[in-house]
């Protein structure tokens, strides 16, 4: 073989165990991460089980305007910082634990709508499910969100 040859080889066997490193470290982040086909996902039948109720944008309106709801804010604290439904409280789906001594004070039956950023986002339908496993029985989903209620001109804070 000439040099040319051998050197394109090389090149070759290199240019393919990066290629092999690359896989294996991206199969390892993706587990290590719980991401991509890792991921631990909420099961659409334990959703159903729950028997948890999405409104629509009119409803969520409806509700706010009665007095009688508390809006609960699933998004991160910095997005609920940034704004969110006036009067909402936030309990990050990842902080619920941390909340429930805050939510245990919360009458059972007390009607609670749950929200995150919009249809891109399933975190109000896991903490809905959340809340229900936590005995509240009057739990809804406003999917919409943040996206959705922010759009339509409705009340905020900052």
């Amino acid at each position: 073989m000439c040099e040319r040859e051998l050197n394109l080889r090389q090149a070759l066997i290199e240019a393919l165990l990066l290629i092999v490193a690359a896989i294996i470290l991206g199969v390892a982040y993706s587990f290590v991460t719980n991401q991509g086909f890792f991921a631990k996902t909420q099961s659409v039948h334990s959703v159903t089980d729950a028997n948890i109720e999405m409104i629509p944008l009119a409803m969520a309106k409806d509700f706010f305007e009665s007095n009688n709801v508390l809006f609960i804010d699933s998004r991160h604290e910095f997005d609920y910082q940034a704004g969110h439904i006036r009067g909402a409280v936030n309990v990050a789906l990842k902080m619920f634990d941390t909340h429930l001594t805050r939510l245990n004070k919360i009458s059972k039956d007390k009607l609670l709508i749950v929200y995150c950023d919009g249809a891109e986002c399933n975190s109000s339908i896991e903490l809905a499910v959340k809340l229900m496993e936590s005995g509240f029985t009057n739990v809804k989903v406003f999917f919409g969100g943040w996206q959705e209620w922010s759009s339509a001109k409705l009340p905020i804070e900052k």
